[in-house]
């Protein structure tokens, strides 16, 4: 009897996603209708192709460059480029690991890497994103008291590796309940299809929204208003040019200021707070499109928007969380000298230029002295549900009180 079934099964299926026809619809009918809406990308999803490839060329690159200046010059090693390197690891991270199965999941609604990657790619995900908010917040608040509260105790660079070991720890155990709860879902058995498999979370929808909701506030919110508030501080502190020193130095003869007194500290410090901001701008701007539409897929009707343009929000929405791990090395070179002319040494394939003289390092120890120019960022989940389908699903079962499964991104 089951073999009849099974039999009946693969070669009428009239249930076939939106296939409402009065005549039987054959498996293989049903499995080129699939290739052709969902499988196969349109004209617009190559130029997203496109996007991702680019990006995760430039995103390597970019990455890996800032990680070996960082590592091969010993005067980069200041408090705030030791952090850069930490956002540079998790951003090259992100970029390697979850960049591709994102990006094919996005076009094809299929989850291509079976059942453990389906756990290790978000876990690996979330974990980095959730390493550069707290390391992007750990550089404002250093950044607010080497600057503003220059009289307190300095941190030592076995401190700082410290912070950084605790980020990556937090990381972890945000991420484990990807872990546990991430799995594969098949929209048609096997013997009828491969295709359309989500990676998605198995929880009730009650469950999917507290999370998304823990998430925007605690590795969004909470952080954007940490680094608005100590950057605003500091801001004003370094425009008001009255930090140590400077009222001093401004009393001086012209023929005694130099190049290195506290006005070229100042301008240098002045840099700095500023590429801080651009990136912390950039990361608020790459992270909200998604944090919001992981709430809007459960919290309101998209019935009526046309599948072709829920592909187009949830494509874009990723390529921007991608993009924000990519940007930075373009920032750093447009924003410090210092970097730009690391980049330039390594790209003309020369030697770092700090293993070419003999320069007095510069202790790590000495952060409220630091003119480095800083860095960027991450937001939260990439792992929205990102296709025409599994949109309207979600939306449509909400209303049913049903528990859907959301889709990976």
């Amino acid at each position: 009897m089951e073999n009849t079934t099974v039999i009946s099964e693969t070669k009428c299926l009239n249930s076939c996603l939106d296939l409402h026809e009065p005549e039987c619809i054959t498996r293989e009918i049903c499995k080129r209708f699939i290739e052709n809406v969902y499988i196969f990308p349109s004209s617009v999803e190559w130029i997203y192709i496109g996007l991702y490839i680019i990006l995760f060329c430039c995103g390597i690159v970019g990455n890996t460059l800032v990680c070996y200046v960082i590592y091969t010059c010993h005067h980069m090693q200041t408090f705030v480029n030791i952090f850069i390197f930490n956002l540079a690891v998790a951003d090259f991270l992100v970029i390697f690991v979850c960049l591709p199965p994102t990006m094919m999941a996005d076009v094809t609604e299929t989850w291509y890497l079976g059942e453990t990657m389906c756990k290790i790619v978000p876990f690996l995900q979330t974990t980095s994103v959730t390493v550069s908010v707290l390391t992007l917040s750990a550089i404002s608040v250093e950044r607010y008291f080497a600057i503003c509260k220059p009289w307190t105790s300095r941190l030592s660079k076995r401190f700082i590796l410290r912070i950084i070991a605790c980020i990556w720890l937090i990381g972890f155990i945000v991420s484990v309940p990807d872990l546990i709860y991430y799995t594969v879902t098949n929209t048609f058995q096997e013997s009828i299809t491969f295709y359309l498999r989500y990676c998605s979370r198995k929880w009730s929808l009650r469950d999917n929204v507290i999370y998304n909701l823990v998430i925007l506030i605690v590795l969004y919110s909470i952080p954007i208003c940490l680094m608005a508030y100590t950057y605003a501080i500091i801001f004003k502190q370094l425009w008001r040019k009255d930090l140590p020193g400077i009222v001093e130095a401004e009393h001086r003869p012209m023929n005694t200021m130099t190049s290195s007194g506290p006005e070229s500290q100042l301008r240098s410090r002045q840099r700095a707070a500023k590429m801080l901001i651009a990136i912390v701008v950039v990361f608020a701007v790459c992270y909200l499109p998604v944090h919001v539409l992981n709430l809007t897929r459960y919290l309101a009707s998209i019935d009526e928007i046309p599948a072709n343009w829920i592909s187009i929000i949830v494509l874009t929405s990723h390529i921007l969380c991608y993009a924000n791990s990519v940007v930075n090395p373009f920032i750093y070179n447009f924003m410090s000298a210092k970097f730009r002319k690391e980049f330039q040494a390594v790209l003309r394939l020369s030697k770092c230029k700090c293993t070419s003289q003999k320069i007095r390092v510069p202790s790590v120890l000495t952060s409220s002295k630091n003119k480095s120019s800083l860095p960027r960022t991450q937001g939260y989940e990439m792992n929205t549900g990102n296709s025409k389908q599994s949109w309207i699903k979600s939306s449509s079962t909400l209303r049913k009180e049903q528990n859907p499964q959301e889709k990976y991104g």
